[in-house]
């Protein structure tokens, strides 16, 4: 017993997930308003963009919100987002809603 949890603590990650590998971006939909926060995890979100190369040149992410349906409202908003090697990033795209800038 003792060795299947030394086992297991091998491949446990180690403390509580960092507050740096999310991204949360806030949309507004088109058609009712509301404002959606959208959380982009950036260890697992981002695939990579190898363009015929060993290495990843960038990564790209997908993501579809829906808010919460309180108006009646099912709109589906996409984002399409761009990042660099180093995840930062570099070009946000959206369908059916707009970008909200967070003061």
């Amino acid at each position: 017993m003792n060795f299947l949890k030394q086992l297991a603590r091998l491949f446990t990650p180690s403390g509580p997930p960092r507050a740096d590998d999310a991204l949360w971006l806030t949309v507004e939909c088109n058609r009712c308003h509301e404002q959606i926060k959208a959380r982009i995890d950036m260890r697992n979100d981002p695939s990579p963009d190898y363009d015929g190369g060993e290495f990843a040149s960038a990564y790209t992410c997908r993501k579809v919100v829906m808010g919460s349906g309180q108006n009646r409202c099912f709109q589906q908003i996409e984002l399409l987002l761009t990042f660099n090697t180093k995840r930062q990033l570099t070009e946000k795209t959206i369908t059916g809603g707009k970008f909200v800038e967070e003061v």
